[in-house]
């Protein structure tokens, strides 16, 4: 979409939430935190509008500042409408500033949408004709919506993509795939922000710099590797995690001209960033969550892949049905999404030894092999304090002390690593953390 989402002025470009908080409620003092000072901040429309209420907040004490990015609800203290003067001559123009006297978590309402999923899969995949053959239209929205930062580390979804052609890998993948992500992608979510970002990897610089991303936790990553070749294929599937693996057989491209109705495309958008899905806490999601990482330890398939990768497509597909609890049904089609079309990649990948190494670092039996002694140190002091505590979740804090201090700095490194591995899961940013029984 080559438009900015912070000069919409019309309510059709905003999602029915923005709409309820924008235009309806305009006058109220609810928004997303971002601070100004030590103690005082704006409140932002909309996570994805760059405009703000029109007063700046005063908080008397910095300790009891809301968090950064929280949807909160002010509560007045005062109102000041200070001047603001220009060569000695009012203008009529105020400094508005607000004393706040407290604020509350303001949870938002997410309005029924005018289109469903099904519509949605339709506009992402409009420049195509029969997309649904190769699931093509499913791959292209998962996409969009991305899947939530959870307790597998940073959200989003990464494709491979290739096109065939008499037998072959074509480079026309490249140019289609290019044109209909720039269709229904707003410009502002193809450059670094904090909340969403898609990215087309060309290169291999490219693919690095996606990997810097995920690691340092910015936004909600999403990317897609275009294939023309076999040798880009492989490069592709060895260095850098993917989810999705999109391979067009049987669609054809059409034209990737401006959408009918583009608008449609970013309320459904915007609406689905907004869930926060998640497995829950209960022994048996959890039991879920371990399975799913079990299921992908014990993979063939010759991709890099993350070990959470099906547990990623099932936050995704709620996302796309607008659901916040999971199902069976949602982790039935993340496993198909997954292992139905990556099968259809094995006569275009051949098995490499980067690739295996890759691989045999989610095998638990390869475990003393490719972990330092550090690695082997963490994950037996976190299962001895569950078998002494014998709860669902273990303290950093807690862990740390087993730890002599001068390593303190390495344990974050060793526990991102691990979780990546899907070899422990965590809560609210790792202060707690959870052993994943994958043998």
């Amino acid at each position: 979409m080559t438009f900015d989402l912070n000069k919409r002025e019309y309510g059709e470009w905003f999602a029915p939430f923005e709409q309820e908080l924008i235009f309806l409620k305009k006058e109220e003092h609810i928004g997303w935190v971002e601070y100004t000072s030590d103690n005082t901040f704006k409140l932002k429309l909309s996570p994805f509008y760059g405009e703000y209420r029109k007063y700046e907040y005063i908080v008397a004490d910095p300790k009891k500042m809301p968090p950064q990015n929280k949807c909160i609800e002010v509560k007045p203290f005062k109102i000041i409408h200070d001047p603001i003067f220009n060569n000695k001559s009012l203008y009529g123009k105020y400094q508005n500033y607000c004393i706040i006297d407290g604020f509350n978590d303001y949870k938002i309402r997410l309005p029924k949408l005018n289109i469903g999923y099904k519509d949605f899969l339709y506009h992402c995949s409009s420049s195509w004709l029969n997309a649904e053959e190769d699931n093509l239209d499913t791959m292209l929205a998962l996409q969009l919506v991305s899947c939530p930062s959870s307790f597998y580390g940073v959200g989003g979804i990464g494709a491979a993509a290739a096109k065939i052609s008499k037998g072959k890998l074509s480079t026309a993948i490249i140019p289609e795939l290019n044109s209909t992500y720039k269709t229904i992608v707003a410009e502002n979510f193809q450059t670094m922000n904090d909340k969403y970002m898609f990215n087309m990897a060309k290169t291999s610089t490219d693919r690095k710099q996606i990997n810097h991303i995920r690691q340092v936790n910015l936004p909600e990553v999403n990317y897609c590797c275009p294939c023309a070749t076999m040798n880009e294929a492989q490069k592709v599937t060895e260095t850098i995690p993917i989810q999705i693996p999109m391979l067009v057989k049987g669609a054809t491209y059409l034209n990737a001209s401006k959408l009918a109705e583009p608008y449609f495309v970013l309320q459904y958008q915007l609406t689905a960033l907004m869930h926060t899905p998640t497995f829950g806490d209960s022994n048996s999601a959890l039991k879920e969550i371990e399975n799913n990482i079990k299921l992908m330890s014990s993979c063939d398939l010759p991709f890099n892949f993350d070990a959470n990768t099906v547990n990623k497509l099932a936050l995704a597909f709620n996302r796309l049905y607008l659901k916040e609890d999971n199902s069976d049904v949602k982790i039935n089609e993340a496993i198909k999404t997954f292992f139905t079309y990556a099968k259809d990649w094995k006569p275009y990948i051949k098995e490499s030894a980067a690739t295996t190494k890759f691989r045999g670092t989610y095998s638990s039996t390869d475990m003393l092999i490719n972990f330092s002694n550090d690695h082997q140190k963490f994950l037996v002091e976190l299962q001895k304090l569950h078998d002494e505590t014998t709860e669902k979740w273990v303290a950093w804090d807690e862990l740390k002390t087993k730890f002599a201090e001068k390593k303190w700095h390495v344990l974050e490194e060793i526990a991102t690593e691990l979780n990546n591995l899907g070899f422990i899961i965590h809560q609210h940013n790792f202060s707690q953390i959870r052993k994943v029984d994958i043998l």
